[in-house]
């Protein structure tokens, strides 16, 4: 782990950096069927490497995932009987929740879950998004029981807790004004005391445990009744959050002069020789209908941060990105800066220092949560500069980066004892300087009973179910 002050190395040395940015379509393109094809494959093969390898901390290590994500108590005698063939198992549960799907059609999916066409390539894509998860989780975390339980829900990986290391490591973010409590909002910053016609102006309202946007309330002065007074955002907690505890209110952060509403998505991950470093820099933009959240984008590029340069299309992450951008992605229009016109080549000036700063905030992160070897980190050219809104927990961020290519497959599976071990240290090397933590504090499992409850009320049908599984975790 980084000593406080180090300086911190160049984030594009990595080889995970290089083979995660400078990639070329495979034969027949991005989530075409031979794509999808040998990323299962990929998934495949490393499940049968990890269980010659490390076969009694893999079973038990599904044993937990599945008891949290899948199966319920079905999960152990399921594992016990069918360990050796898990990959098929989970072929079968995906064609089951696909016939599913044909009964009762999900609601629309987010941009960056759309499938490809053709009914055999969207079965195989989603054995790959269903089945990466667990094993990439595994093959950089080990048999972490915190790396489980954050990948279901942001237990002890809140907004507060992405905050505070931000704010530690100096990483501007959007200012609070508030929090609420489910009756009442303890206003702070400026408007603090304030009356209740206090204009507060535009506010974004966020779940402490939210992702993918769930639950966000957007609140624009002039529209729909809503005049930016304190008393205004009172009432809109009151009407949509009532119950619901820890909910932030934000100003709403806007894109500087000139650029579309957009985010980088940076990943960073600690490495084998225990630095950290950057993984790969996404741009999403071009949202659907002027959208204010980047889970409407339909364009997303890849960012060679050497140069702080669009280089390619990220085609590879979603069939939506596949289909609205082609293999390669359209060259820079205009500026290269408003809505719709980023593209090959558009630049971004300050970008490197802005992935700097995430990784420091990684190795702080790190201090406290010694188990965190992955993080994805949304960021913004803003009105006033870079800002950071949030870090997250990359646990189905990293899988996308491990199976995409031969060579990060091998990669990462080749490190995966490496991986382990580091992680287990870290994590014994912590607890022994604290031996007076509580077991419920401790950094591989969190405050679960109170996590719980709040999940519970946020994912009642998915996470209420498993609260006796994860309440066994503490």
């Amino acid at each position: 782990m980084a000593a406080k002050g180090a300086k911190i190395k160049s984030p594009t040395m990595s080889s995970v950096y290089e083979f995660s940015t400078f990639m070329e379509p495979p034969m027949g393109g991005w989530l075409a069927t031979f794509d999808c094809l040998s990323r299962s494959l990929r998934v495949v093969m490393a499940f049968y490497a990890l269980l010659v390898t490390q076969p009694i901390s893999l079973f038990r290590y599904l044993n937990k995932f599945h008891k949290l994500f899948h199966w319920g108590s079905w999960a152990s005698p399921i594992m016990m009987f069918f360990f050796p063939v898990w990959p098929f198992v989970m072929l079968a549960t995906v064609a089951w929740q696909k016939l599913r799907d044909v009964i009762w059609p999900p609601k629309e999916i987010n941009c960056f879950f759309t499938e490809p066409d053709g009914l055999f390539a969207r079965w195989l894509w989603a054995f790959y998004m269903e089945s990466s998860v667990p094993l990439a989780i595994f093959m950089i975390h080990g048999d972490s029981t915190a790396a489980i339980v954050n990948a279901l829900h942001d237990f002890v990986l809140t907004k507060p807790f992405w905050r505070r290391h931000m704010e530690k490591t100096g990483m501007p973010f959007p200012l609070q004004l508030g929090c609420w409590d489910g009756a009442e909002c303890d206003w702070w910053a400026r408007a603090k005391d304030k009356g209740a016609d206090y204009q507060v102006g535009d506010i974004v309202l966020k779940l402490m445990d939210g992702c993918l946007g769930r639950g966000d309330t957007f609140l624009e002065k002039g529209k729909d009744g809503f005049d930016g007074t304190i008393a205004a955002v009172n009432r809109v907690l009151e009407e949509k959050y009532r119950g619901t505890k820890g909910v932030l209110v934000l100003e709403w952060i806007r894109p500087a002069q000139g650029r579309e509403v957009h985010s980088f998505d940076i990943v960073t991950m600690v490495t084998p020789d225990g630095s950290i470093q950057l993984v790969s820099c996404l741009y999403w933009g071009h949202c659907r209908n002027g959208g204010s959240s980047t889970h409407d984008s339909t364009a997303g590029f890849v960012i060679d941060v050497a140069k702080e340069e669009v280089i390619r299309a990220a085609s590879w992450y979603s069939a939506l990105f596949a289909e609205s951008m082609g293999q390669t992605g359209p060259t820079m229009t205009g500026t290269g800066m408003g809505f719709g016109e980023v593209g090959i080549g558009s630049k971004f000036p300050g970008l490197k220092e802005v992935c700097e700063q995430a990784i420091a905030g990684h190795y702080s992160a790190l201090e406290e949560q010694p188990w965190l070897h992955a993080i994805g980190w949304d960021a913004m050219f803003s009105t006033t500069g870079p800002i950071f809104f949030e870090g997250n927990y990359a646990s189905h961020r990293i899988p996308r980066r491990v199976f995409l290519t031969w060579r990060s497959w091998f990669y990462f599976l080749w490190n995966s004892c490496a991986f382990a071990s580091m992680l287990e240290r870290r994590v014994t090397a912590y607890e022994e300087k604290q031996p007076c933590l509580s077991k419920d504090n401790r950094p591989m499992s969190g405050p679960l009973p109170l996590a719980v409850e709040r999940a519970g009320a946020a994912e009642p049908k998915r996470v209420a179910a498993r609260a006796g599984g994860l309440a066994a975790f503490a």
